[in-house]
């Protein structure tokens, strides 16, 4: 999935059910201990050594106490005991860029996403079991995977590279001996970019399966890389080139993300039953060379191929039918399939994705003579994505996806199909249509039945090599299989996402007690839901239903009245600003009949806040003067608040109506610039003033403002370094010291960045529980305090970090339910 928005940046939600309180948790797959070690940085050759201990998907790095914090001088407390976590089901969402079938053991396969970590497939309970939810702020970036490896010999050992862009510099190379309940990692000598172009191309690592010790990957900046150390050391294969990417190559490389070499394919077959390697290297290799690469490179073609185990390399010539239609600039190889006969299956398609367009063209590769099978235009429009093979000879089964496509199939992506080796073929499969299904897609079993509208970029797409009927390919919205790809012409689809929740958040809240529904939530590229439950997906939402009043764009502020929750106010982007509002708790939405000047001028993220009777919205637009309505939109008046440099926090008195909070935090979205700034108004938002009270400069992101549910002019403000109370609407602060000053996601981020207040314990003398995001004693996580910041205690654990907390909510109903927005997740609790 991606969106206008910095996508790397974006969150999906977990949900806590504290009931006393929150952590710890079953594994999530399997048992064993996490490995340590050290890391080390290459110097002058392309070489890294020794290992890095992480957090792991289902065993914890450590156990024990967690220390608290008391008053001024913390002290040393304890874990507290878990009652669980769990998604909040959105039914999928998110781009899955590979699906990963093991070659030798039935029913394992995994899925790497761009953002929100990887997946193993749990075939007794059919459904998806997270790998890196222990991934913390820290390893943030990293739960992005850019490829994914398996050992053929060996079902345990599992491998990925990480990290979301080669603009963070040198990626990671995490290892798994147990199917990857814990990970391990060495550091890279060159970039990777799981959220970069062409996410889905390859694989580019991968395990050659004669000699399991010997890894090979296709780099986006460095070219070909060799490890026969099972990853632990990294050397550049200069026989095929030894140029490495400049800074300025880089940049100039489609739009920042070059694509480089494209992936590895051994020529050798690994049959499902009896395989034995050799115990020698492969000597036949293919590697695939992008247009970027290619040029700079200064090499010839764009498949090169190696007969003695990449010691040398010979240019494979590209059909010229290829290059005269595509350009050269533009010819990818995303994909190549090797049958169990030694025949290559080729796909040659126009840009790296995701998404490529036409002209496309699919080939057959003897390892000397091309045969052309069909091309765009002749059965297909579009861009071939992923590609997969089963068998031999004529009987060769084949199936591709085919995304952005056009002319009658009315811009939708489509699965094509042969049974004879590419004789004949028809399609079998649509994503993204109007009506969600096509005669093709359900979710309940029913051809033609209703069901999600996923869209975007079949760019992956496999054959289950133990059945070929089962068939899995990817979309911007997940994973979608079939189990009657060629026994049936019209074979049932079904969402195949229980499990992955990628559902990018973007902001949430919670309603007052009483409430026909649980949660709200606004998303990357999906828009705004309105959940009445929490493990069914959410039906209400104005980006749903035969004629959506949103078609796609990102969600990025939601609010209602306090006094009156029916009442739902939502603003969003996709190119320019949008705003809603619903008044039967989001079953039904009217759009905003007119857009304040600073909304119609921007597709930038926005917030909003309605005060607690519902008679002003506030809408605070990024990096512009907000404005306030009366009357749902029919005309908007500015207010007196500054020009801010992105989109203010914007909070509502949950107990008067006439007051509003804004916090402007002196940064960007993610870096700072100028003191940040409180404001209150006592007139419903129409006019603020200033606090005072300046803050340390910080990002948007790394910054929070909350308001107690249950007393007027109760306010709480996390500014990345501390934690700050005030009790009269703003006017004077507090700042509270139990936060450590230590470095979180940048050296000048520290301890405490998301705030939020729910119903209170029994018998609390506060009036809510605070829940905060932070470090205290130098532990970053997410902390619970039922004395008003005095005490706390940590209800995260070392197996649910989701890449660093990026918003949190708490019921106002049930103690101890908090919300949390994993970075590049879905909702948890």
């Amino acid at each position: 999935m991606t969106s206008i928005l910095k996508k790397q940046f974006f969150t999906t939600v977990t949900i806590c059910l504290i009931l006393s309180a929150c952590g710890g948790g079953a594994s999530d797959a399997g048992t064993g201990s996490s490995s340590t070690g050290s890391t080390s940085t290459p110097t002058s050759t392309p070489t890294v050594t020794g290992s890095t201990p992480t957090v792991t998907g289902s065993t914890p790095v450590g156990t024990g106490s967690t220390p608290t914090g008391t008053g001024s001088t913390p002290t040393n407390g304890s874990v507290a005991p878990s009652t669980g976590w769990a998604n909040v089901k959105m039914g999928g969402g998110g781009y899955v860029p590979g699906v990963i079938y093991h070659p030798t053991v039935a029913n394992l396969r995994y899925a790497r996403t761009d953002v929100a970590g990887v997946y193993r497939w749990d075939n007794g309970n059919s459904m998806w079991t997270a790998l890196t939810d222990g991934f913390g702020r820290p390893d943030g970036s990293n739960e992005g995977a850019e490829s994914m490896a398996l050992d053929p010999t060996n079902a345990n050992k599992v491998y990925m590279t990480t990290s979301m862009s080669v603009s963070y510099g040198n990626g990671r190379f995490y290892y798994s001996s147990n199917q990857g309940n814990s990970w391990n990692y060495v550091g890279l000598p060159f970039p990777v970019g799981s959220n970069n172009q062409g996410r889905a191309i390859g694989e580019r690592l991968m395990v050659d399966p004669n000699l399991p010790s010997t890894l090979f990957y296709a780099s986006r900046t460095a070219g070909l890389w060799k490890s026969t150390n099972y990853g632990m050391n990294w050397s550049q294969l200069a026989s095929l080139s030894p140029y490495v990417m400049t800074a300025n190559d880089i940049t100039s490389s489609n739009g920042g993300s070059p694509v480089g070499v494209e992936f590895v394919v051994f020529d050798t077959t690994v049959p499902t039953t009896g395989f034995t390697p050799t115990g020698n290297p492969t000597q036949t290799i293919y590697v695939g060379i992008a247009p970027d690469y290619k040029g700079l490179a200064g090499l010839s073609s764009y498949l090169y191929k190696s007969t003695d185990g990449g010691a040398t390399w010979t240019a494979v010539a590209t059909p010229s039918a290829v290059t005269s239609a595509i350009g050269s600039n533009q010819v990818h190889i995303p994909h190549l399939a090797r049958a169990a006969d030694g025949m290559f299956y080729v796909p040659f398609t126009t840009g790296s994705g995701p998404g490529s367009s036409a002209p496309s063209f699919l080939y057959k590769f003897d390892g000397k003579n091309w045969t052309q099978l069909i091309s765009s235009g002749s059965g297909y429009y579009g861009g071939i994505g992923g590609l997969s093979v089963y068998g031999t000879g004529s009987t060769t089964k084949i199936a591709f996806g085919v995304s952005d496509t056009w002319g009658d199939a009315g811009w939708v992506q489509i699965v094509m199909r042969s049974a004879d080796g590419g004789q004949t073929w028809a399609e079998i499969g649509r994503s993204g249509d109007s009506n969600g299904s096509h005669n093709y897609h359900d979710a309940s079993g029913t051809t033609g039945a209703a069901s999600p509208s996923y869209w975007g970029w079949i760019d992956d797409l496999k054959i289950d090599p133990f059945n070929p009927n089962h068939v899995s390919y990817v979309t911007g919205g997940g994973v979608w299989s079939t189990s009657e790809a060629f026994s049936t012409s019209t074979p049932h689809w079904t969402v195949d996402v229980n499990g992955i929740e990628e559902m990018v958040n973007l902001d949430m809240m919670a309603p007052p007690p009483g409430a026909s529904y649980i949660l709200a939530s606004g998303h990357g590229d999906t828009g705004i839901y309105v959940h009445t439950s929490l493990t069914a997906a959410p039906t209400r939402s104005p980006n749903v239903g035969a004629s959506p009043l949103w078609s796609g764009g990102n969600g990025t502020g939601i609010d209602m009245a306090w006094n009156n929750p029916a009442y739902i106010a939502a603003v969003g982007t996709f190119t320019t600003s949008k705003g809603a509002y619903s008044t039967d708790s989001g079953v039904t939405w009217t759009n905003f009949p007119t857009l304040p000047p600073s909304a119609s001028a921007s597709g930038d993220e926005s917030k909003v806040a309605v005060t607690a009777d519902g008679s002003n919205v506030i809408w605070a637009v990024a990096g512009k003067v907000p404005y306030y309505t009366t009357n749902n939109g029919a005309s908007w008046t500015a207010t007196n608040l500054p020009t801010p440099a992105v989109a203010y926090h914007i909070a509502a008195d949950r107990k008067n109506p006439l007051k509003v909070y804004a916090y402007e935090h002196g940064g960007n979205w993610w870096y700072p610039a100028n003191s940040g700034k409180f404001y209150y108004s006592k007139d419903g938002g129409h006019t603020f003033t200033a606090s005072s009270q300046t803050w340390n400069p910080n990002g948007n992101g790394m910054t929070d403002l909350a308001v107690n549910p249950f007393t007027e002019g109760d306010v709480w403000l996390a500014d990345a370094n501390n934690l700050w109370h005030s009790v009269d609407s703003g006017a004077t602060w507090t700042k509270l010291t139990a936060m450590a000053t230590v470095g979180a996601e940048f050296t000048n981020v520290h301890g405490a960045i998301k705030v939020a207040l729910g119903v209170p314990a029994a018998g609390s003398a506060y009036s809510a529980a605070i829940y905060l995001v932070g470090t205290i004693n130098g532990k970053d996580g997410v902390y619970r305090s039922d004395d008003q910041g005095i005490t706390w205690i940590r209800i995260d654990d070392d197996n649910h970090r989701y890449g660093g907390v990026a918003r949190i909510v708490a019921d106002t109903s049930v103690y101890g339910r908090v919300f949390l927005a994993g970075r590049g997740m879905n909702y948890n609790y």
